[in-house]
């Protein structure tokens, strides 16, 4: 299959940034939704559950199965995403047959995700990561003002099929695909056969470290987000409000992609993902009852924050692993975290209520910062090894040490 999406790396940012738009417009997307069909807002999570669940699945299929795939296999799945999303825009309020038709499209474009993703990233991970992210913020942005007018003019089934026109034009994106994942060459092995067994040890292990905190901090961000509807909407915040606080958010969101594209590191990873957490919380204690203002102010502040962490931690994750298979995988975190949040939130929403809510985001935001802290003591153990026996280091690998990095650590 291939892991590259177009024959520009502007086509596979774009095509990656469109199969992963609908997370961005969900509050929206969910409004609407119940509007045309009926679906209860305690239903929210389940509809968002299902999505990204068929999103981890397509993920993971092409992560394990990638190179047995038939040639242009995102381009069909694009295809079929595109026909499922005309589809939910005529369903009826049966929501066994929406669950069934959001997971298959999550899966068509979890598959396009991950096969852009993977190959956008093979360079610059980071840089890849906050391109794609500021992508589809401000598609999310764009979205969040037109949807809710064209459902009160239109109504809102036409509004839910004019998403069609993302996995559409992804799937035109993808047909001129061509594989990019190839080895890297001319790599420097440790001259020192000890330090190597000690690196090896290392350098994986600050990534799967890095991988958990990504899953951990998409799984917190997406606990809250699928939930920020219901929440404003029983505090009697209307669904206008709602929209332009989504819309607010990507924008915002953007902002921060483009702060991170530039790739100018001024904090430590492990310090913002505290950072990071703090304003993830943020709506869940900035809606109450009545005020629109708060509420606003709390899904900005958890864009803010998301966007920063995520990026920062997926680039420096694909950095950190050691080839195309790994970076498919962080690829495959995205999913895995977005469909362990909402689920997450749903039963522990219906369990205990808000406070339940409250402490899985909590948790999970405490596991991804744990991880942090993981991932820079083995980044620092690496960078010793590093002033031993030169290697080549990815420049973006740097992202969480915390000793200084040999000047003689990077092949040329």
């Amino acid at each position: 299959m291939n892991h590259a999406t177009s024959r520009a790396p502007l086509g596979a940012i774009a095509a990656a940034a469109l199969a992963c738009l609908q997370p961005g417009i969900d509050p929206v997307f969910l409004t609407i939704l119940s509007q045309a069909g009926g679906v209860a807002p305690d239903a929210h999570g389940w509809v968002v559950g299902t999505t990204q669940g068929g999103m981890a699945a397509g993920a993971l299929l092409v992560w394990r199965c990638g190179v047995k795939l038939p040639p242009h296999t995102a381009t069909y799945a694009a295809l079929a995403a595109t026909g499922l999303a005309l589809l939910t825009a005529g369903l009826d309020a049966d929501l066994p047959v929406l669950l069934l038709t959001r997971a298959l499209f999550g899966a068509a474009t979890g598959i396009v995700y991950t096969d852009a993703m993977s190959g956008a990233a093979a360079h610059r991970p980071t840089t890849a990561y906050a391109a794609v992210f500021l992508t589809q913020l401000l598609l999310s942005a764009l979205l969040a003002l037109v949807l809710p007018p064209v459902a009160d003019a239109a109504g809102p089934r036409v509004a839910l099929a004019l998403l069609a026109i993302a996995p559409a034009a992804a799937a035109i994106l993808t047909m001129s695909a061509r594989d990019a994942d190839r080895p890297a060459a001319g790599a420097t092995p440790l001259a020192d056969p000890a330090a190597a067994d000690d690196a090896a040890r290392h350098r994986p292990s600050a990534a799967w470290a890095l991988a958990l905190a990504t899953v951990a901090f998409i799984a917190a961000t997406m606990m809250i987000w699928s939930s920020a509807a219901a929440l404003a909407l029983a505090s009697g915040i209307d669904r206008d409000t709602i929209g332009v606080a989504v819309s607010a958010g990507s924008v915002i969101g953007a902002a921060t992609a483009l702060a991170v594209l530039r790739d100018r590191r001024i904090l430590p990873l492990p310090l913002t993902g505290v950072l990071a957490s703090a304003g993830l919380l943020a709506p869940l204690v900035l809606t109450p009852p009545g005020r629109a203002g708060p509420f606003v102010a709390g899904i900005l502040l958890l864009n803010i924050g998301s966007t920063a962490i995520i990026i920062r931690c997926s680039g420096a994750a694909s950095a950190a692993g050691d080839g195309a298979l790994f970076r498919r995988f962080v690829a495959c975190t995205h999913p895995l975290g977005m469909i362990a949040g909402p689920l997450l939130g749903a039963a522990l929403g219906g369990a205990a209520g808000p406070a339940g809510l409250a402490a899985g985001a909590v948790a999970s935001l405490a596991l991804g910062c744990a991880a942090l802290v993981v991932a820079a003591r083995h980044a620092a153990v690496f960078s010793q090894l590093q002033k031993i026996s030169p290697a080549p280091l990815d420049e973006n690998w740097t992202d969480v040490q915390t000793l200084p990095r040999s000047t003689g650590g990077r092949a040329r």
